[in-house]
Order: C-alpha cells, then sequence, then structure tokens
C-alpha cells in the first residue's frame, strides 16, 4: 500500500510539473498572413471551375452547408446540379471580375464584393449581363472555402 502511494505521489508531482511547465513555455503559434490576392485567387479558381462545368471543382471549393442566393436560394448540392444540367446545353464565357473589395473580418473569414460581366451562350443565343457579387469565404483545415455567394443581375438600361 505504501508503494503505491508514493507511486501517486511521484505520478501526480510529474503530472503538475509537466503542466508548470507547458503553462510557462511560450507555443510558437504560425500565423498565416492572407491577402486579398489570396482570396482573388480563390474567387477565380470558382469562376474558372463553373465556367468549366467541372463540378468536382466546386465541390472542394464549397463549404457543405454552402448557400447561393439569387433569384432563389440554393444549397451546395442544387448548384452543383445546376451548373451540371447548365454545361449539357450552354457555356459560361470567363467571368470579368471588376473592382474588386476583399475584406478580411478574422483571419479565417474574407469578404469579396465586385462588379462583374456574365455572358452564357445557349444553343446560338449568347446573352450578356452585368452583376453585383459577393462572397464570404471561411477557412477550414487550412483552406479557403465559399460559404455564402450572392449574385444580384443588374437590368440592363
Amino acid at each position: 500500500m505504501r508503494r503505491l502511494l508514493v507511486l501517486a505521489v511521484i505520478l501526480t508531482s510529474a503530472l503538475m510539473l509537466a503542466q508548470t511547465m507547458a503553462a510557462q513555455t511560450p507555443v510558437a503559434q504560425v500565423q498565416i498572413k492572407d491577402t486579398p490576392e489570396t482570396i482573388l485567387s480563390q474567387e477565380n479558381a470558382f469562376w474558372k471551375a463553373y465556367a468549366d462545368g467541372n463540378a468536382e471543382s466546386l465541390s472542394k471549393l464549397f463549404l457543405a452547408d454552402f448557400t447561393n442566393v439569387e433569384q432563389e436560394i440554393w444549397n451546395r448540392d442544387q448548384v452543383l446540379a445546376f451548373v451540371k444540367s447548365f454545361h449539357e446545353s450552354c457555356t459560361l464565357a470567363p467571368v470579368k471580375i471588376l473592382e474588386p473589395h476583399v475584406k478580411f473580418l478574422t483571419s479565417d473569414i474574407a469578404t469579396v464584393v465586385y462588379h462583374a460581366t456574365e455572358t452564357p451562350t445557349c444553343g446560338s443565343r449568347t446573352l450578356s449581363g452585368e452583376t453585383n457579387i459577393s462572397t464570404v469565404w471561411v477557412r477550414r483545415d487550412q483552406r479557403w472555402q465559399m460559404q455564402l455567394h450572392t449574385e444580384y443581375a443588374i437590368p440592363p438600361k
């Protein structure tokens, strides 16, 4: 019994010493510093995957609870299904991002707001439209992914 008591005291002392040393030893934290270009690169990757009809790449850019707000509100699966069906009969020219404004709300949340020109072609009909867009990007597991994407089509003048 005495040996068990001595062992318990030694283990408790060792645990307390380890906790004290850990609290006093500064832990080097790596702070990842992102720039607006990081977010714009992700936004451009989104548009490239969208224009290419690459649902697999898009799915990697969307968080599981991604939401898209336009005329209707769609979840991740609805957007991916739309992209697949859209590209069965239509194409989308590269989207031009104009006057982007990136803001980091925290080190892991960023927004980008911009004006864009979209030019889809369905069959022999090509349309062109101006759109105001905002996207919320969230860093999860060291990757930036879309949480929310909104578009407002500007009526022709």
